[in-house]
């Protein structure tokens, strides 16, 4: 089985990476793959140095490559670019983990604390300890804070949570078996 990025995912992930300007440069690398910074300057009518900035931001996190190449005229070298989807995969795979973890631990926070509230949207929600220290009145507005239930909130992140798994486990499955196929 072929675990295949669809593009769209890759220009996302650019722009989460780098911006708007970053998705327009990967979408031109999809579509012209080896072209090199000057020529994605000229035709995305952007500043060479910030095409570079984009490309070595992109590289940094392994989902472009590059070919030094030499200008047989001036003797300069080229880079030519392109995307390297396997490594992206990698990169989505990582930061998936990493945002599982963090959801993981935001259920136990949710799980064990008792929060209290005063119940208007955009005012905090306070521990108990912290709601203690302001004699049950809320920082902002002063009203009285109660118990806040947070069993959606809890429920959410369990599904929110199930659902990374899922992706995660999906993909995981699906890269174990191309590097099996290309083993073989």
């Amino acid at each position: 089985m072929l675990l295949i990025i669809e593009k769209e995912t890759l220009v996302e992930l650019a722009r989460l990476v780098g911006g708007e300007e970053a998705a327009k440069v990967m979408r031109l690398l999809i579509s012209r793959p080896g072209i090199v910074d000057e020529q994605i300057a000229k035709k995305l009518n952007m500043d060479v140095r910030e095409v570079r900035k984009i490309l070595h931001r992109l590289n940094s996190i392994g989902i472009l490559y590059y070919e030094l190449a030499r200008d047989k005229k001036t003797d300069h070298r080229i880079f030519k670019w392109y995307v390297q989807e396997e490594q992206a995969t990698g990169f989505i795979i990582s930061n998936m983990q990493k945002i599982r973890e963090r959801l993981i631990e935001k259920l136990q926070a949710e799980e064990s604390n008792q929060f209290y509230w005063c119940g208007i949207l955009g005012h905090p929600r306070l521990l108990f300890d912290q709601a203690m220290e302001q004699l049950f009145r809320c920082p902002v507005c002063k009203k009285p804070m109660e118990p806040h239930e947070n069993r959606d909130l809890i429920e959410a992140l369990k599904r929110k949570i199930e659902e990374i798994e899922k992706a995660l486990s999906e993909m995981t499955e699906a890269r174990k078996s191309e590097v099996a196929e290309k083993a073989e």
